[in-house]
């Protein structure tokens, strides 16, 4: 009697690898501070087509929505009035969606820097004050830098965000005292430092602790090019990031896709796609992004390619320990 044949070697026998066995969360970032209709004529700048463009890339899969308001021009606005009439078009369409507004405001005196409590407690208050889901998270870049934002006359020009441990505590406890998830923009390795530094050994920051990777973004920002030493940096980034961290990629520049896809690959927790700091849609082409929907949509196919789905919203709000 014949018997099936049974392999001696033992080929193909390793275990499943897990590292991606997660679902991936999604953030759409329309619009930043930086890039202009110059750069890319279909820049949002308006609540209505900021909310327009956060509206689409949820129907493709977003489900966070980070931007920051700006007027016709492009002029950055410390206002919650813009910040609320976006969020409200967003909400009537999606109503589940987490919205994390921008923190990086002008600041309101020379020698000021972002994210001083003084700066940002008014427009947070403001949003609070229309409902919770108002403002669910936001974002601190814990590195000193200059700027090179456009800046009405009569704006400061000095260095415009000054990282101190005593005013990244004091905003990181303030927000945490307004049931706000702080996330992290971590542009080098100084950054992840700070954090740990700053925030994490003295006790100051909740776990867990959000730390989204951006390489390529400003200047000082650890480089994505040339290949293959911007995916390097990328790894040796995740490499030391501390214990309990919700891993992020939100990569910058024109190399922004091939390193999104090596994020995904490596098992990020989530993704932040948009038009606030990349205008290419391809590392080795000129081609401008045409809109939100059309990065989010490219992602949510690769990653599912990958085997990895796209976490809902409240899945989103369970990864990044939003109460």
């Amino acid at each position: 009697m014949m018997t099936e044949a049974v392999s001696r070697w033992p080929i193909h026998l390793e275990p499943k690898n897990p590292t991606m066995d997660k679902k991936l969360a999604i953030t759409v970032c329309p619009n930043g501070a930086l890039i202009t209709r110059n750069q890319n004529p279909k820049q949002p700048y308006t609540p209505k087509e900021v909310a327009q463009q956060a509206i689409e890339a949820y129907r493709e899969g977003a489900v966070e929505l980070h931007f920051h308001a700006r007027d016709e021009l492009g002029y950055s606005l410390n206002d919650p009035n813009p910040y609320i009439e976006t969020i409200e078009l967003v909400l009537m369409e999606c109503p589940n969606m987490i919205m994390s507004p921008s923190l990086s405001v002008p600041p309101q005196k020379a020698g000021g820097g972002l994210y001083e409590v003084e700066t940002t407690q008014d427009m947070i208050e403001g949003l609070l004050k229309r409902g919770k889901n108002y403002m669910e998270t936001s974002l601190l870049t814990p590195v000193s830098y200059v700027s090179t934002r456009a800046l009405r006359p009569g704006q400061f020009e000095a260095p415009i965000n000054t990282i101190t441990p005593e005013r990244l505590r004091a905003e990181a406890k303030f927000l945490q005292s307004k049931g706000i998830k702080p996330h992290f923009l971590a542009h080098d390795f100084e950054a992840i430092d700070n954090v740990r530094e700053y925030l994490i050994e003295p006790g100051v920051l909740q776990k867990p602790y959000l730390i989204c990777l951006g390489p390529g973004m400003h200047k000082p920002s650890t480089k994505t090019y040339p290949d293959p030493w911007g995916m390097i940096n990328f790894i040796n980034m995740m490499a030391v990031l501390p214990k309990d961290t919700v891993v992020g990629a939100s990569i910058g520049g024109h190399n922004w896709l091939s390193i999104t896809v090596l994020a995904i690959m490596l098992g990020v927790d989530y993704i932040r796609v948009g038009m606030e700091d990349a205008m290419h849609l391809y590392p080795h082409k000129d081609k401008l992004i045409d809109s939100c929907a059309q990065v989010t949509r490219k992602i949510v196919a690769i990653a599912r390619e990958l085997g990895r789905e796209i976490a809902t919203p409240d899945e989103t709000r369970a990864i990044f320990g939003i109460q």
